[in-house]
């Protein structure tokens, strides 16, 4: 990644992980680092930027506001949580440095901006053993040529900080999160912000991993178009904040999240049905298995429900479900996952 001129913006002191291992869920929203399977001990931030012109009194604004921005030729970008903030005073968009679940290819600033984050969050490794498993997402349609850079671009920069640096399938992070007394078997998966990633695990080896190219961001997008909306900040945060898939809509902006919603459940679940139907990689398995949901787009109440009852409403299913349930905590479900099958290796 290029190197560029920085102003010392916020420094954090991480904390040192304990144990030598790290899970890092490098989402399309959020960047989420675990070094304990607490969740209440993971950091999290926003995979987002702003940039503005840069002038000496916008920077001694953000530095009276103790936000987090770097300052970069012409420009000052303000990155990770405070972007949000930012943007919302600026009454803009923020910026993404991955789309889709991938690398943005049409954001420059895209390697550079998440690096930044990543550090904020991840130490370099002290020793030469120190294991970092990241989340990857799972083959799928138009992905798979994208996948091979994204992997290796994130690969080598982790590897600069030190550490054993291993991809890890996004789905099956959620199963080594969340099914441990099941020793590993069932189906995971992960509805992100750029697209939904499924892994089936039959005691800890994934046997079908696939990922569908729809998630938050599909959602908001659509919603944003077919509304007519400036911009896609008052639909994430009604999304976020008030959306209830149990109980009618009650107007046209919750009307159209239910629509898309299923919209993203369909096409999940009917992808799910098509890869038991065509695997042959599947052993016999002589009981039902659980389904674990995790990730920020799965967070909205009656979520649960409205995917158990689209899975009935399919029909006979191609394996026999035992139940459907909700990870612990859905934003952090994968980063802990990782980080169980980095300590796994430390072992």
């Amino acid at each position: 990644m290029e190197e560029k001129n920085q102003m010392p913006a916020n420094k954090v002191e991480v904390p040192l992980p304990k144990s030598g291992a790290v899970g890092l869920d490098i989402g399309t929203s959020r960047i989420v680092a675990a070094d304990s399977s607490d969740s209440k001990l993971t950091r999290t931030e926003l995979n987002a930027f702003v940039a503005v012109p840069a002038s000496d009194m916008i920077e001694q604004v953000l530095k009276q506001k103790h936000m987090v921005f770097e300052r970069n030729c012409k420009n000052l970008y303000v990155y990770g949580n405070d972007s949000d903030f930012f943007a919302s005073f600026m009454n803009v968009a923020a910026r993404r440095p991955m789309r889709d679940g991938l690398l943005n290819p049409q954001e420059e600033q895209s390697q550079h901006i998440m690096q930044l984050i990543v550090q904020r969050l991840v130490p370099r490794a002290r020793r030469n053993n120190e294991v970092l498993y990241f989340s990857l997402p799972g083959k799928g349609e138009g992905v798979n040529g994208k996948l091979v850079y994204h992997q290796a671009v994130l690969k080598n920069f982790l590897s600069s900080l030190g550490y054993n640096a291993k991809p890890l399938n996004e789905g099956q992070a959620v199963v080594f999160s969340e099914l441990q007394d099941e020793n590993f078997t069932g189906i995971g998966v992960s509805f992100g912000g750029g697209m939904c990633n499924v892994s089936v695990s039959f005691m800890s080896m994934p046997m079908i991993t696939f990922s569908i190219p729809k998630g938050g961001d599909y959602i908001d997008r659509n919603v944003t178009e077919v509304l007519g909306e400036a911009n896609s900040t008052k639909v994430r945060l009604e999304k976020e904040e008030h959306l209830d898939l149990s109980r009618a809509p009650k107007d046209d902006l919750s009307r159209a999240l239910h629509i898309y919603y299923e919209d993203v459940l369909q096409t999940l679940i009917d992808s799910l049905r098509a890869e038991f139907s065509a695997s042959s990689q599947l052993p016999k398995i002589d009981r039902a298995l659980p389904v674990v949901l995790a990730g920020g787009t799965a967070r909205p109440a009656g979520f649960l429900q409205k995917f158990e009852q689209m899975l009935v409403a399919g029909g006979e299913f191609p394996i026999e479900i035992s139940d459907v349930r909700m990870a612990k905590d859905p934003l952090t479900a994968t980063a802990r996952g990782c980080y169980i099958a980095a300590m796994s290796e430390m072992k």
